[in-house]
């Protein structure tokens, strides 16, 4: 009778989890969740710093263009950027007369011409899709590179202006996460 005792007695202190196994349980979720938030973070400030790299290749392609063709960008189009190899191979698709650029938030890069000081006298890069965060910190990065930025209907920068840090919030912030900005550059 005594050993039958002792293995209920045993198994009862066996049965479920202690407050030890709990807690080394919840910390090691913890890490996992702020390690992947971090990651998160990661990749995105990576997006980010990519397009300003690609910024920065278009401000010089748009100048070289313009240096080329009189300061002019009237008839400046996507195939005609395309061709001129203004963006990377590997963010066009399609074929010819039919060709898509897509941005690292899969929306889609257009090129046209602007109108800056006169008629014609830039090229604006318009970028769908960007998330709210990547919008802030991509206008505020491009203040060097763009001429005027503009984030949705909002000019967040103008010709010869510092970019706005109260309207890049307000106007980032009105387009969640599918926000369009508009990048006008010049010769």
């Amino acid at each position: 009778m005594k050993q039958n005792l002792n293995a209920v007695s045993k198994y009862r202190r066996q049965a479920g989890i202690s407050n030890i196994q709990i807690m080394v349980g919840v910390l090691i979720s913890a890490i996992l969740i702020l390690g992947g938030v971090g990651l998160i973070k990661y990749v995105e400030k990576s997006k980010v710093n990519n397009d300003l790299s690609e910024l920065a290749d278009l401000k010089a392609a748009t100048v070289s263009y313009g240096s080329n063709n009189g300061g002019t960008f009237a008839g400046l189009t996507n195939e005609i950027a395309i061709g001129l190899d203004f963006f990377q191979r590997s963010r066009v698709s399609g074929t010819a007369g039919s060709r898509t650029v897509q941005n690292q938030w899969k929306g889609t890069v257009t090129a046209a011409p602007a109108s800056i000081n006169i008629p014609n006298d830039g090229a604006s890069y318009t970028y769908t899709g960007v998330p709210s965060a990547a919008c802030k910190d991509l206008a505020q990065g491009a203040a060097s590179i763009a001429t005027v930025i503009r984030v949705g209907t909002t000019e967040v920068k103008s010709s010869g202006g510092n970019p706005v840090l109260n309207s890049i919030i307000t106007a980032c912030d009105e387009g969640a996460d599918n926000v369009t900005i508009a990048y006008l550059m010049s010769k």
